[in-house]
Parts: structure tokens; C-alpha cells; sequence
């Protein structure tokens, strides 16, 4: 690993995950509090606009940030006024279309609330048209130190926003003006990370060309992961109260944290690193695979201790109204690993400029909530539902797998024993837990026998 990845890259490692780690603690807070002074029917009503937020957002997504990344001209003035202009554009056409949708949208949830609500998140929109180019230049570069201090300063404030507004206002308010005020603010604090980047109205041809050519298969790719990644909450906020949803809501989030984490390492470190490189697909594997089997190697042991303890964890962060979650949490765990090899080799495909696959990974997922979820929901209620949820993800895993051996990245050897380590740790995690009276056991953790209505 030394020989393969420079030691800079190493600290940035490092760096990155223990700002990140620091970053998803005041997430994990603010939830915590925020479900401490919101009724959980808010946090349901707040994953239908969230959702809805998503699907619009990816609507015209040419892919903005990682053409500026993966691209050589990507820092030039040229492109880079041509890239805000776009997103200024793209800004102002979806708020427009948020708005728009409102009534639309209340009919469809069954949730009238959102004539009212979804014009103020439209404003999401409008403020994210503007946002500066300099976050994407910042992951070009590496920077992960002037990144980092924006996201902690980012998530420090919307802990503050949000706990105000909530204690002013305990209703569905707190959320989206927090969410709108956090918006605008983070469209300003942008235009500070690269000193002196300044933009101007500008379209390049060339530049514009190139931003489309390599943005369809973004533009695809973020449609299919769009309804993959949300089909859960669009399937579920038809077929369960609000209440409950609010609660699959906290189970998510929790789990997508750790997600986050695979993610931000992939886009900040693997996607910008294989750009550089400027090789084919069997260098790239040699030279990357030692540090690949490392970063997986810590991991899986951590994720490993979270599932072991995630029914803990739901016990001593949330009152009563929450509790279910505990139930759901370690199912969604067992997908979170898959996608956590997911995200890897997702990145490592990206930076050989092959966006393509992750639409047809993607896809692959898809296909296994339509056919597998509603059989799986009307027969074993929301666990079974979930189930497939995490199903999905190793269909994903599987596509990727396959097109990666193809361009000569596959790493299924590697895989395949690192998640007999990663399920292994789990349970030998939680045996020593229940031993000490920390938790029940293993078959606790997982209780299959209530699945028929074990939440209604």
C-alpha cells in the first residue's frame, strides 16, 4: 500500500475520516434532538419533500461536480463559468418545476400539507443554482483539509438553525426554513473556500460540449439512482402512516450515515486519484489493490460493532415513539455493506471515465424493489420490505462486479472474504455484548419470527 498510494494521500485519508466522523457526530445529534421536540408524523412528511427534493434535483443532473473533477480542463476559467452557468440555469428551471408540483405532489402522498410546503423548498433550488464552483475544484485538488472545515462549520450551524427554529416552532416549519436558511447560507460560505474564484455568465462552446457529452450518462445514471435509492420512501410513504415512516426515516439515516462515510472517502480519494492516473483498468487494479483490501479491512469491523449494537444505540438515543426503528436498523446494516463495496468500486469505474455503469448497477437494484419489495411488504409488512431493501443492494454490487472484471477491476476474491470477516465480527461482537448485558443475542437482533406484522 506504501508503494501504491502516496503518503499524502494517506494523511488525507485519515484526515478525512476524522472530520467526516466529527462532521455525522453533530448530524447524529441534531436528529436526536430534533426527535426529541418533533413529533415523528414530521420527520414523515419531511421524507416525502426530501424525496421529492432528490427526483427534481435529478431531473437535469449533467454530473457538474464530477466533470470538474474527472476532467483536465476541469479548473480552467472557461469551464468553470461555463459549469456555473449551467447550474444557474438548472437552479432556477427546478425551483420553478418544485413549485409547480406542490399540488400535484400533496394529491399523490395524500399529505395536503405540501401545497404549502414545497414552494418554500423551492427556494433549495434557487440558492443551490448559485453555489460555487469551488467545492468541486477543492475535491480536484484533493484539499480535503479546507473541504472538511466548510462541512463542520456547515453542520455546527444547521445543529444551531435547526434546534432554534424547532424550540420557536415545534412543527414542519423548524425543517424546511432550516433547511432553506441552511441553503442560502452554504450558497455564500461557498463562494469563500477557493480565494479569489470569482464566476462569471459565460458558455464556452467547447467547454458546454464537453460537459454534455460526458453528462448523459450522468444525467441516466442519476435518474436510475434516483429511483433506486428512493424507491424505499416513494413505496413505503403510500403504504404506511407517517408516524411510521418517520420512524423508517431515522432507521435510514442512520444507516445511509455510515453509507456517507464509503462515499465521501470514494469521491474525495479514489474517484480524483484514479483520474490522475491516467491508466487502463489492469494498472489501476495493480496499484490499488493492496490499499482497497486495507481501507475495507477497517471497515468492516466497524460497521460490524454499529450492527451489533444498533438496537442499543435506537434504545439510548430515542424515546419511545422511535423504538421500531431498532428493529429495522440491523437489516438495513447488512445492505450497507454490500454498498459500501458498491461505492468503491463505483469510484474506481468513474475515474476510468465509464459513468455508464453505475446506471446499469443501479438498475439492477431497481429491478429488485419492483419485483421483490410490494410481494415482500404485503406479505411480511415493513421487515420484509426492508429486507429486499438490502437485497437491492447486493444486486448492485453483484452488476458491478461483473462489468468491473470486464474492464479488469474486479476484486471478488477480496470481497468474498471480507464479508464472511465483516459478518463473523458481527456476531462474535454481539455474543460479547450479550454476555455482559449490553443486549439479547444474536437471533434478537434479527427476529424473523415476528415478521408477519412485527410493525403495522
Amino acid at each position: 500500500m506504501l508503494r501504491t498510494i502516496p503518503q499524502s494521500a494517506i494523511k488525507k485519508l485519515g484526515w478525512t475520516t476524522i472530520t467526516y466522523g466529527i462532521v455525522q457526530a453533530i448530524r447524529l445529534f441534531t436528529n436526536v434532538v430534533l426527535a426529541r421536540l418533533l413529533a415523528p408524523q414530521l420527520f414523515g412528511l419531511m421524507v416525502i419533500v426530501n424525496t421529492i427534493r432528490t427526483g427534481v434535483a435529478l431531473l437535469s443532473d449533467i454530473g457538474i461536480n464530477q466533470n470538474i473533477v474527472s476532467n483536465p480542463k476541469g479548473d480552467t476559467p472557461d469551464f468553470l463559468d461555463t459549469a456555473w452557468t449551467l447550474q444557474v440555469i438548472r437552479g432556477v428551471f427546478l425551483g420553478t418545476v418544485c413549485f409547480l408540483l406542490s399540488s400535484a405532489a400533496a394529491q399523490f402522498f395524500r399529505a395536503p400539507e405540501l401545497r404549502y410546503i414545497l414552494p418554500v423548498a423551492a427556494m433549495f433550488f434557487l440558492f443551490g443554482g448559485f453555489f460555487s464552483t469551488g467545492h468541486s475544484l477543492l475535491q480536484k485538488r484533493m484539499e480535503i483539509k479546507r473541504l472538511s472545515y466548510f462541512e463542520i462549520g456547515d453542520a455546527t450551524l444547521s445543529l444551531v438553525v435547526h434546534v432554534v427554529l424547532a424550540l420557536i416552532t415545534p412543527t414542519i416549519w423548524a425543517l424546511i426554513l432550516g433547511s432553506a436558511i441552511m441553503a442560502a447560507f452554504s450558497m455564500l460560505l461557498s463562494f469563500q473556500m477557493v480565494p479569489g474564484l470569482r464566476h462569471r455568465v459565460l458558455i464556452h462552446r467547447e467547454s458546454a460540449r464537453e460537459l454534455i457529452h460526458f453528462g448523459k450518462w450522468i444525467l441516466f445514471s442519476s435518474l436510475i439512482w434516483f429511483a433506486s435509492m428512493n424507491f424505499d420512501r416513494l413505496y413505503l410513504a403510500r403504504e404506511i402512516p407517517l408516524a411510521l415512516l418517520g420512524v423508517f426515516g431515522i432507521a435510514r439515516t442512520l444507516a445511509d450515515t455510515v453509507t456517507q462515510v464509503a462515499g465521501r472517502g470514494g469521491s474525495l480519494l479514489i474517484f480524483p486519484m484514479v483520474s490522475a492516473m491516467q491508466a487502463d483498468g489492469a494498472d489501476v487494479r495493480r496499484r490499488l489493490r493492496q490499499s482497497r483490501r486495507t481501507l475495507l479491512l477497517l471497515a468492516a469491523p466497524g460497521l460490524a460493532l454499529f450492527l451489533s449494537l444498533s438496537d442499543l444505540v435506537i434504545r439510548l438515543l430515542y424515546d419511545h415513539r422511535y423504538q421500531e426503528a431498532g428493529v429495522l436498523l440491523p437489516i438495513l446494516l447488512l445492505g450497507v455493506w454490500f454498498a459500501i463495496l458498491s461505492t468503491v468500486n463505483e469510484s474506481i469505474l468513474l475515474g476510468l471515465r465509464k459513468p455508464a455503469t453505475t446506471a446499469f448497477a443501479n438498475l439492477a437494484k431497481l429491478l429488485v424493489y419492483i419485483v421483490g419489495v410490494p410481494i415482500a411488504f404485503h406479505a411480511y409488512g415493513i421487515v420484509g420490505a426492508v429486507a429486499f431493501f438490502s437485497l437491492g443492494e447486493v444486486a448492485k454490487y453483484a452488476t458491478l462486479w461483473i462489468i468491473g472484471r470486464r474492464q479488469h477491476v474486479g476484486f471478488i476474491r477480496d470481497d468474498v472474504l471480507l464479508t464472511g470477516l465483516f459478518l463473523l465480527a458481527a456476531v462474535l461482537f454481539r455474543e460479547v455484548a450479550h454476555v455482559i448485558g449490553l443486549t439479547g443475542t444474536i437471533a434478537e437482533l434479527f427476529p424473523w419470527v415476528r415478521l408477519p406484522g412485527a410493525l403495522s
